[in-house]
């Protein structure tokens, strides 16, 4: 009971972050422009940085940037201030495009990222800049179901099973249900053809509950608000939310599952504008250090450092076949299959409307 009251005060806090998050949050005092001239005593001017990324990436950053703040400083004297802005993926996006001016944006699928390279925000090479095409971590898909499990949910299958209500998110505004979408009907077409995962969308799409915007509402709709028998999620997120309570919110992961990448980028247009490239691009690349990587698994994903993951390789349930989107011929063909205008999601859900 007192690990399930900490989970609620996690989400209920959560939840009130959430409200504000369309604009940029300070963390620490705001600093100089990076083009400041260093200061008479010869120390470097400070500079603030503008970080933009998902809505339930919150407690992951929370930690990673005063690590960073801690080395850069250590390493060069120079401080680094951070204004955050936390919100749908593809909302953050968006809000780039429209004159946020974002130094570094983190994002959960790579499709956020293409409308920037093709408004020129992002340099067409910013995934080949980073190890591991610039994701410093990956996590698979869950299916969370009610403590007790009771319309015995194992697979991507029974998500399409008459009876049983889903708790989802809007596809058009997160990279979360992008994913969770993909990874039934993918591992379906994989394993029994493209007709075999038609009929299991169509059923999916038939037993949605509720469609919420983004991931964090997605679990306060399951776990605050009772809704649906099974929510479809990050397994990083039900790990760090759930402080790994296998008895109290019980989730499968599929053993055919798919890799879900988190790519980071510094946006070009920003950085050169206001004279932070250095530092913006140190902090990315400090996402891929030994220190970073430990965070990453202590807040439930699976980083690609292989110690970092052994460090926490108890959390994470084995996937017999993991696939990855370049199974499926990349994002833009998913996209214009599965979630465009007329796609197979909207002709699902028209079909499963009464």
């Amino acid at each position: 009971m007192k690990r399930r009251s900490v989970l609620y005060t996690f989400l209920f806090t959560a939840g009130f972050l959430m409200t504000a998050c369309t604009q940029p949050q300070p963390s620490g005092q705001v600093g100089q422009d990076a083009a400041s001239k260093t200061q008479a005593t010869g120390t470097p001017s400070a500079v603030n940085l503008t970080f933009v990324s998902y809505g339930v990436a919150k407690p992951l950053y929370s930690k990673i940037i005063p690590a960073f703040q801690a080395d850069w400083k250590e390493k060069t004297g120079q401080q680094v201030t951070f204004k955050e802005s936390y919100g749908a993926s593809g909302a953050q996006t968006r809000a780039i495009l429209g004159g946020l001016e974002a130094d570094i944006l983190a994002q959960n699928i790579q499709s956020n990222v293409a409308p920037l390279v093709e408004k020129g925000f992002v340099a067409a090479d910013w995934s080949k800049r980073l190890p591991n095409q610039a994701s410093p971590a990956n996590t698979v898909m869950v299916l969370v179901t009610r403590p007790g499990n009771p319309k015995q949910i194992s697979d991507w299958r029974d998500l399409a099973k008459d009876g049983v209500s889903i708790v989802a998110i809007n596809p058009q505004t997160s990279g979360n249900a992008r994913w969770g979408i993909l990874a039934g009907y993918g591992a379906l077409a994989k394993a029994e053809g493209e007709p075999a995962a038609n009929t299991y969308l169509n059923g999916f799409a038939k037993n949605i509950k509720t469609l919420v915007g983004n991931g964090r509402e997605a679990t306060d709709a399951f776990v605050k608000n009772k809704i649906g028998d099974v929510l479809v999620t990050f397994e990083n997120e039900i790990i760090f939310t759930n402080d790994a309570i296998p008895d109290d919110y019980p989730y499968i992961v599929p053993t055919n599952n798919i890799q879900v990448d988190f790519p980071v980028t510094v946006i070009d247009k920003t950085v050169d504008k206001r004279g932070t490239r250095k530092v913006a691009e140190a902090f990315t690349a400090f996402l891929f250090t030994p220190k970073a990587q430990e965070i990453f698994a202590q807040a439930g994903y699976r980083p690609i450092d292989k110690q970092a993951f052994a460090t926490k390789s108890s959390q994470y349930k084995p996937v017999d076949k993991l696939y990855t989107i370049a199974d499926f011929g990349g994002w833009q063909a998913v996209n214009k299959k599965l979630f465009a205008d007329g796609g197979l999601f909207d002709v699902a859900q028209a079909a499963g409307k009464p």
